[in-house]
């Protein structure tokens, strides 16, 4: 498909289990973790921290260890041991989403503007992309990026911004509750992959289940009545 033939003027990719398979890597290192230290860690506890923020996922990690373990960790000392250890496991190979990068080579051969925004630091972007490659994007934004991360706009819109489009002519793809909000309160579109969950809806917002087989025309066909309102 052509690029004029496209409604959005930019695509803005969410990272952690809408672009890369990672989430099971994240509940892996997080378990390994809190059981080295006596905590329990169910899938429970997982799906809670899926899409951070780390402030939250620092907080609900403290608050799962054994109350006599509590004081040897401050503010981030859990996350940071967590942050660290998964830049390290995805530089050595992490998968796409699945569907995922069939459909970024759509959206690269078209020469669709895209965008990395992520609620993870720059070693874990950098660690990803070093498996999965840098030149998908024209910019990439992390949580060293921006004052507040997801579910805040401002990673979107800046990723808008640096592209040089209207954040209003983007789409954002995008899997979390935290990720959702935020791409909604950007003013964007948004396809939201509900692979692990419920997501919020709103008047620009489509759903698919995954991105297995999903070609461009089809996300026209999705949000085309949408664009026809709006």
């Amino acid at each position: 498909m052509p690029i004029n033939e496209f409604p959005f003027k930019a695509v803005l990719w969410d990272m952690d289990g809408t672009l890369i398979d990672s989430e099971p890597i994240w509940i892996g290192e997080e378990r390994r973790i809190m059981e080295s230290l006596g905590a329990t860690w169910n899938d429970e506890d997982a799906l809670y921290c899926i899409g951070g923020p780390m402030a939250r996922v620092d907080a609900y990690m403290r608050s799962k260890l054994p109350e006599k373990r509590r004081e040897e960790f401050g503010e981030y000392a859990l996350t940071k041991i967590l942050l660290e250890s998964m830049a390290e496991r995805l530089k050595q190979k992490v998968a796409f989403a699945p569907g995922a990068k069939a459909l970024i080579e759509q959206m690269n051969k078209a020469k669709i503007p895209m965008a990395l925004v992520t609620a993870s630091n720059r070693a874990i972007m950098e660690g990803a992309l070093a498996s999965i490659g840098k030149h998908y994007f024209r910019t990439t934004i992390s949580d060293n990026d921006v004052e507040k991360s997801k579910p805040d706009p401002q990673g979107y819109q800046l990723a808008a911004n640096r592209i040089g489009v209207p954040i209003e002519d983007c789409l954002i793809i995008e899997d979390s509750i935290t990720g959702a909000t935020a791409a909604i309160a950007s003013g964007a579109y948004l396809l939201g992959v509900t692979h692990s969950g419920p997501l919020p809806m709103d008047e620009k917002v489509c759903h698919v289940e995954n991105l297995i087989d999903l070609e461009l025309s089809g996300i026209v066909e999705l949000f085309q009545p949408l664009l026809v309102k709006n």
